[in-house]
């Protein structure tokens, strides 16, 4: 009995540090502190854009977002693989003539005064037998246009560079969509990447959204 009580114990102990261990990571994912919120010092997986040595600093006027991509893409028309990762974004250096997002649609084309725009995910890939586990990151976001419906749909479009199996692939088309406030998509052009995210979106989920004003 005592043995049974010890085994039971132990569990749970086991159990508990892996529930801490799970939600420190992504408290220190989703935060808004310098390793995360702020772009310019530090990328995930990337080695600091800001130089060595330099101290982070504390984020400006903007809109911060993070969250989860779980999402399920087809292959022939069929689910086949399970995406799970993490993805942040940030909007900064917006100009006040516009507000911001306020205007339904800016771009390049119409001199809109575009705002700076960051993009990031990294996310696991794997088949849905458990199969060929593999990772991709997204990166090197460039902004072309924002496509405001209202104050809870907007859409993000522009280039990016997205890691494959032989090399990254430099200016890849990408849409991000924020959807209801909660719900994140981000469509891959299928013909630079050889179709391999399938004909869907990839989903995910919006659990930080802040807006610092000064």
């Amino acid at each position: 009995m005592k043995s049974l009580t010890r085994s039971i114990l132990l569990g749970l102990n086991v159990l508990l540090v892996l529930t801490i261990t799970t939600t420190v990571y992504n408290s220190q994912f989703l935060s808004n502190n310098n390793s995360i919120m702020v772009y310019a010092q530090q990328s995930m997986g990337l080695p600091p854009m800001s130089g060595m040595g330099m101290e982070p600093q504390q984020p400006g006027p903007g809109q911060y977002a993070g969250g989860t991509i779980s999402s399920i893409q087809n292959e022939n028309g069929a689910p086949a693989w399970l995406l799970s990762g993490l993805w942040k974004g940030s909007l900064t250096n917006i100009d006040e003539s516009n507000q911001g997002l306020s205007t339904s649609n800016l771009s390049n084309d119409n001199n809109g005064n575009l705002p700076t725009a960051n993009f990031e995910a990294e996310f696991d890939m794997v088949m849905l037998n458990g199969s060929a586990l593999h990772k991709h990151s997204i990166y090197n976001f460039t902004l072309a246009d924002i496509m405001k419906i209202d104050d809870k749909y907007y859409q993000v479009n522009g280039t990016a560079t997205i890691t494959m199996k032989d090399a990254p692939v430099n200016d890849v088309p990408l849409s991000v969509k924020i959807l209801n406030d909660n719900v994140i998509s981000i469509w891959i052009d299928p013909t630079k990447v050889n179709n391999h995210f399938g004909n869907t979106p990839i989903f995910g989920l919006i659990q930080q959204n802040i807006v610092i004003k000064k």
